[in-house]
């Protein structure tokens, strides 16, 4: 079973004003390993077109984020421990592994926002 059901991650975010807003203009997909699980989300305009859980090689992706089991269950933690509260800050502490891309930079707001719908789903048992 996956960590965290990003079926439902992906209807509370198609719906979230702010997730909107902040990646309006993405085009491409956003790969993230979580722990075993592998879940690639498709831009299209902004919105996210499909959700796929193929291993798209990441040179194909905009963004690709990595991360342990320990690495998700602390930042999706409902109260996360110093330094696990976001994407950049697990990144430069505590070793997730998130590229460099521009697109990284150009919607780490919206990656953030991706992370606290995805704390909520979590910590919901799956219901958002």
């Amino acid at each position: 079973m996956p960590l965290v059901d990003m079926e439902a991650v992906r209807a509370v975010a198609v719906s979230d004003p702010e997730f909107r807003r902040e990646t309006r203009y993405l085009n491409g997909a956003v790969k993230l390993k979580v722990a075993d699980d592998t879940h690639v989300l498709h831009f299209k305009d902004g919105s996210i077109s499909d959700l796929t859980g193929d291993d798209t090689p990441d040179e194909q992706c905009k963004i690709v984020i990595k991360g342990t089991r320990e690495h998700w269950v602390n930042l999706l933690a409902e109260k996360p421990k110093p330094f696990y509260q976001c994407l950049q800050s697990t990144a430069v502490k505590h070793g997730l592994s998130i590229s460099d891309t521009n697109e990284t930079f150009a919607y780490l707001p919206g990656l953030n926002r991706m992370t606290v719908l995805m704390r909520q789903v979590f910590n919901s048992g799956g219901k958002a």
